[in-house]
């Protein structure tokens, strides 16, 4: 009950947002710009479902963007050294499967908290790849005339971005997981109390793989999606940090709580409608890189102290190694 109350209070926000962006910014309630807006979320919307699968387990992957721009990388050095799209993407998906289990690796069997074992591995994947693959340069360019990449990036369905009925569609997946499957069950029993999950015999070590290779499958999607809308694979991406602050927010904003075991896909939906219409509504007002920083990181500590009030830490039920 409480999440759905934090749900249905974000997305009043939003709405409330929407409707004074609309009347006092000119140009934000027209169809192109609510088209460039649905586009412009799906990468965030896609990071997004993985990060919540994580989370919802108590734990956090701070390597999701450094593991998309890798997986994107190595989409891109290939497509543009003439392999096919198709072998292109089978080497991303290793790549990101590959980083994923990695990841769940470190966390699940060898039970590093996941804050400083993702941390780790981004740091780690991203010096690798930049001095292996790319020497030391920041960017990989995409051949924008490419049928893939023209697809993904102006395609539409019924007057819908490409990228974001992709985005839809892996949402409706998550949903599935999460709400149909052993594995969401066992990720909100982890979520309540990990424990209790493990005494009762439930698949634990192995659901928090799955969750990270999940994460690390959701960043290659979102990644494509990126660099086939910019035309290019940046690196700066996982530098500035700022993407990974914004999947956070949309994500604990929503209602999934950092303790874990609350959240859905309506938890995503709101987080990511609030998080657009902001950023969209602050791009087109002309609000300093700064200052939108400013609001945002306003924003990300208020839905940290929200969150916090909601799911008061638990002493029964806490383990060590949270994070």
């Amino acid at each position: 009950m409480i999440g759905r109350s934090m749900e249905a209070l974000v997305l009043m926000l939003a709405i409330a947002a929407a409707a004074l962006f609309a009347f006092f910014v000119s140009g934000f309630a027209t169809w192109p710009n609510l088209s460039n807006l649905a586009q412009n979320s799906a990468s965030l919307m896609i990071l997004s479902c993985g990060m919540a699968m994580v989370i919802m387990t108590r734990g956090l992957d701070l390597s999701q963007i450094a593991v998309m721009t890798a997986a994107s990388t190595a989409f891109g050095v290939l497509l543009t050294g003439g392999h096919g799209v198709g072998s292109a993407l089978v080497a991303a998906l290793a790549t990101a499967v590959v980083l994923g289990i990695l990841n769940g690796w470190l966390v699940a069997y060898f039970e590093i908290p996941s804050l400083l074992a993702t941390l780790a591995t981004a740091m780690l994947i991203t010096g690798g790849i930049r001095w292996g693959l790319l020497q030391g340069e920041f960017l990989v360019l995409l051949p924008k005339d490419d049928p893939f990449i023209v697809a993904i990036s102006s395609g539409r369905i019924l007057g819908v971005p490409l990228s974001a009925v992709i985005a839809l569609g892996i949402l409706a997946v998550t949903g599935f997981i999460l709400s149909r499957t052993i594995v969401g069950r066992t990720i909100y029993s982890m979520g309540d109390n990990i424990g209790a999950a493990r005494l009762t015999g439930l698949p634990v070590r192995a659901v928090t793989l799955v969750t990270y290779v999940f994460a690390a499958i959701a960043a290659l999607i979102a990644g494509i999606v990126v660099a086939s809308s910019s035309g290019a694979v940046d690196f700066r991406t996982v530098t500035n940090g700022t993407l990974l602050f914004e999947v956070i927010m949309v994500v604990v904003l929503g209602g999934v709580s950092l303790r874990g075991g609350r959240g859905s896909i309506l938890s995503i939906i709101a987080g990511v409608f609030l998080i657009a219409v902001l950023r969209n509504g602050m791009t087109l007002m002309n609000l300093s890189t700064q200052l939108q920083g400013l609001i945002m990181g306003m924003t990300l500590i208020t839905a940290i102290v929200i969150d916090n009030h909601r799911n008061p830490r638990d002493p029964e039920t806490e383990t060590q190694g949270d994070l």
